[in-house]
């Protein structure tokens, strides 16, 4: 008995670690409740407090924040960045599978009332340069950005759901989710801590 309530507050400790702010569909991101939108409670923290200190995460976490950040003065803050080969994803490459690092461009946005952040589901892209090849007789292909599709268009191969919903690519799946499921709760996180020291 004494094992099974053990492993029982581990399970729920390591849930509560991991928060899960929303999760990718091939609608794009939804919180649990299906909504394009999380609400984090923040009890007894008035909406200015709670503007200053996610203003004050963003400059700690970004390298350059000021470059892509937009806000309302104590109401709102929108933060639009660009990450370098950070979504690593498993694909054909003619002869087997090779890892391609994808580039992400995103947007965060996040609301603020007294007690209470509103974080907007991520918007994002992911893509990569591809190099134009040598094909024989045929000459060079192309080369140019490729951007992984959330659905399938037209006769695009680079697509993340099937028709049914189904994942396609699993790696590039769970890393969208991790990178910014993580990058969120750092920055509630971090805007918690703020005042603290």
């Amino acid at each position: 008995m004494k094992k099974i309530l053990s492993i029982a507050i581990l399970l729920l400790v390591t849930q509560l670690c991991f928060a899960q702010y929303f999760n990718l569909t091939p609608n794009g991101f939804v919180s649990s409740d299906n909504k394009d939108f999380r609400v984090v409670d923040v009890p007894n923290v008035k909406q200015k407090d709670l503007y200053k200190n996610v203003l004050n995460a963003i400059n700690s976490i970004f390298k350059n924040p000021q470059k892509g950040l937009s806000v309302v003065e104590g109401e709102s803050i929108s933060i639009t960045a660009y990450e370098d080969k950070v979504l690593p994803i498993k694909l054909s490459n003619g002869l087997g599978k090779e890892i391609f690092k994808y580039d992400l461009s995103y947007k965060l946005t996040f609301l603020f009332k007294d007690g209470k952040i509103r974080i907007n589901s991520p918007d994002f892209e992911a893509k990569r340069y591809v190099e134009g090849k040598y094909r024989g007789s045929s000459g060079w292909s192309e080369g140019g950005w490729v951007t992984l599709k959330l659905v399938k268009v037209g006769k695009s191969k680079l697509y993340l759901f099937e028709d049914d919903g189904k994942v396609r690519f699993e790696d590039a799946y769970t890393g969208l989710n991790n990178h910014f499921n993580s990058l969120i709760k750092e920055i509630i996180e971090k805007s918690k801590n703020i005042n603290n020291w």
